[in-house]
């Protein structure tokens, strides 16, 4: 593996979500690749998981930068590594702190994975707690106690136990 290139595109990553951070839409179309696909696996329904397109992907940006949350997202404590075997898939871990635009504090950890293609972005995939999202915007998710009929829990989450 090349230390240069696995270098390279740890720092465009890094460059990368400084621009998704701070909403700088200009960075990050000049960034990705015509045909990058940015996918949300476990986001809230009503959210798009898939998004096909520089074009789409920045629109989409532009709408949640506008519409949903107020300010920058704050990404921060960002560890970035490559796969051992390829330089162009990266992994990357941080934190975001952010304000929706409802005035809701709205932090969450999240989980990525990168692939680099020709020194740009051509798929950006975010795993997140999707629960902290949806209370945030208001949402509830009531306890597993709650639940009416909790026999299939482990015994430890069971009411029935307590």
């Amino acid at each position: 593996m090349s230390e240069a290139l696995r270098a390279a595109n740890c720092q465009l990553v890094r460059d990368y979500l400084d621009a998704v951070s701070f909403w700088k839409l200009d960075v990050i179309t000049a960034l990705s690749t015509e045909d990058v696909v940015f996918e949300v696996p476990f986001c809230p329904p009503g959210f798009e998981r898939v998004t096909q397109g520089r074009e789409r992907y920045v629109e989409v940006l532009r709408q949640a930068s506008t519409v949903m949350i107020e300010g920058p997202e704050n990404l921060h404590d960002i560890k970035v590594d490559t796969l051992a075997g390829d330089p162009g898939e990266l992994v990357v871990e941080y934190k975001s702190a952010m304000v929706l635009r409802s005035g809701a504090a709205y932090s969450n950890r999240y989980l990525a994975r990168f692939t680099v293609r020709d020194g740009r972005v051509a798929r950006f995939t975010e795993y997140c707690d999707p629960i902290s999202l949806y209370t945030a915007m208001g949402g509830h998710v009531p306890p597993l106690q709650a639940l009416a009929d909790n026999s299939m829990l482990p015994p430890l989450l069971s009411t029935e136990n307590a």
